[in-house]
């Protein structure tokens, strides 16, 4: 019995692969003006929207916007800010992780999640003039305009 929980609670951790279309986490919360650009088209953001490979994730003055992705990963946009979600694979049972954000303005925190455990090589940001390796647990980065 204590096998068959334990397997439930790994499944239940880990979840099935991620298809290429479906979201890799969620808009947790927000204050002020965000949007996402998605395929061309600036869409409006609510609690519990959809954040998917390739979102551009923007903030307004003032705006902020808290993410969560599916390994538990927390992600936080101050005001001005400017975040593309490039790459994203997460799929312990196939030994598959990535995480490519680029940060073009303003801040950023971050806190890592599963793939920080399982995988933290795998995590990348990238900002203008050079790409940061994360091996912690925490982030804080600001890009001045």
């Amino acid at each position: 019995m204590k096998t068959l929980a334990c397997g439930l609670l790994l499944l239940a951790l880990h979840g099935p692969a991620l298809a290429a279309d479906e979201g890799i986490g969620h808009i947790q919360t927000l204050q002020g003006s965000v949007w996402i650009e998605r395929g061309g088209q600036r869409l409006p953001v609510a609690p519990g929207t959809e954040v998917r490979r390739g979102d551009l994730i923007r903030t307004g003055m003032p705006g902020a916007v808290g993410i969560v992705l599916s390994d538990h990963s927390s992600v936080s946009l101050g005001s001005g800010s400017e975040l593309a979600m490039e790459t994203y694979d997460f799929d312990p049972r196939e030994g598959r992780f990535a995480l490519v954000m680029r940060m073009v303005r303003g801040s950023f925190a971050y806190l890592s999640g599963l793939i920080g455990k399982l995988s933290p090589e795998s995590i990348r940001l990238k900002v203008p003039d050079a790409t940061i390796a994360v091996r912690g647990t925490k982030l804080l980065v600001e890009i001045p305009e």
